[in-house]
């Protein structure tokens, strides 16, 4: 029969190695939060718990086969050693696979429950830290995917009430002038059909303008190519050449003969033609500046600049730094825009920073 002081023995030892485990990883947590913060490290500490058990098992289960062996028929204290046994052989994995998926389960609720909310539209939902690094990675970069959807979620709103407004000032116009001119109210003069003949261009510009933007945002199926950036420049400036010229705005260019850069040129051409056009209408700035260097391409002028408050959102839809609506100094809002869009499907990134005096845009570029 076996003593009792083995089964003792036995369920000490057990007890002593789930605490040193426990003590282990509550050492980890205090002092080295950062390795007690991955998932991989708690599930090795479980893992190297079970190593002090599992020696403990086997020379339990050897004792209890060799003295079930020696007893025709299973005593009492056979049967008690037989129940420790199958004790600590189920209930240690389950005990530790309970504490093992406690440490996933959490996270994968509230990513389940927040992945529920977004199929309802719902974008206000955000993961919360379970101080656990392989989650929290991840459900950093998934709260940063529902911001952008909430703020593409907005712009698209905006889109619509923005096109609204866009298209009802100048046909509100039109169909009032051409309302008195039936009625007998108004002459038919030069002066008014020079009016509605502005409108219609108005409106003109905003469906060019639209269609430049939906275009921009399509997959680029335009095939890239090497192009000579300075003698590029010097022909895209020959364009706007009268342009500068009555607008008294003189440029220059600080590009290598030698800078090749590999890129869609139809792309590139539009990129800078909407750069140069936002410059004339709304920077009164006397000198145009274009400079490459290393993987950059610099836009800048020495006109009056923006407010630093509106330099994040240069390149919104329909964002305007003047709230007008003036045609002369409000704009459409998409020329910038559009410039995003062809940059970002060529893989660049484009920002706009003060230039003291004036603007710089900053185009990250591959050469």
């Amino acid at each position: 029969m076996i003593s009792l002081n083995f089964y003792f023995f036995s369920l000490y030892i057990f007890t002593f190695a789930v605490i040193v485990a426990v003590l282990g990883m509550a050492v980890l947590g205090i002092f080295k939060r950062n390795l007690f913060n991955q998932l991989s490290t708690r599930i090795a500490a479980l893992i190297l718990a079970s190593v002090p058990i599992t020696l403990i098992l086997v020379p339990v289960s050897n004792e209890l086969i060799r003295r079930t062996l020696l007893n025709a028929f299973l005593t009492k204290g056979a049967y008690a050693a037989l129940a420790i046994y199958v004790l600590i052989a189920l209930g240690t994995p389950l005990a530790l696979g309970l504490l093992a998926a406690r440490f996933v389960q959490q996270p994968l609720r509230q990513f389940n429950e927040a992945i529920a909310s977004l199929e309802q539209s719902n974008y206000k939902v955000h993961l919360h830290s379970m101080s656990i690094r392989e989650f929290d990675e991840v459900f950093i970069r998934f709260n940063n995917l529902i911001n952008r959807l909430r703020h593409e979620e907005k712009l698209r709103k905006d889109l619509v009430s923005d096109t609204s407004h866009e298209l009802n000032t100048p046909l509100t116009t039109m169909i009032g002038q051409l309302t008195a001119m039936q009625e007998g109210k108004y002459p038919l003069t030069e002066e008014r059909v020079a009016l509605l003949k502005e409108q219609a261009e108005r409106l003109a510009e905003l469906v060019q303008q639209l269609d430049a933007y939906t275009k921009a945002r399509m997959p680029d199926t335009g095939e890239p190519e090497d192009i000579h950036l300075r003698q590029f420049c010097e022909e895209f400036i020959t364009h706007f050449s009268l342009e500068l010229k009555q607008k008294g705005i003189t440029t220059k260019l600080h590009i290598a003969d030698n800078y090749i850069i590999h890129a869609n040129c139809g792309a590139l051409q539009q990129i800078l033609t909407n750069l140069m056009q936002n410059t004339l209408r709304y920077s009164q700035a006397t000198e145009v500046t274009i400079e490459a260097t290393t993987h950059k391409l610099l836009f800048s002028d020495d006109g009056k600049g923006v407010p630093s408050e509106s330099l994040p959102y240069l390149f919104e839809r329909f964002y305007r730094v003047d709230t007008s609506r003036s045609r002369a100094t409000g704009g459409l809002g998409l020329g910038l825009a559009i410039v995003r869009e062809l940059a970002e499907r060529q893989g660049w990134a484009i920002a706009a920073v003060a230039g003291h005096p004036g603007l710089m845009f900053v185009l990250k570029i591959n050469v």
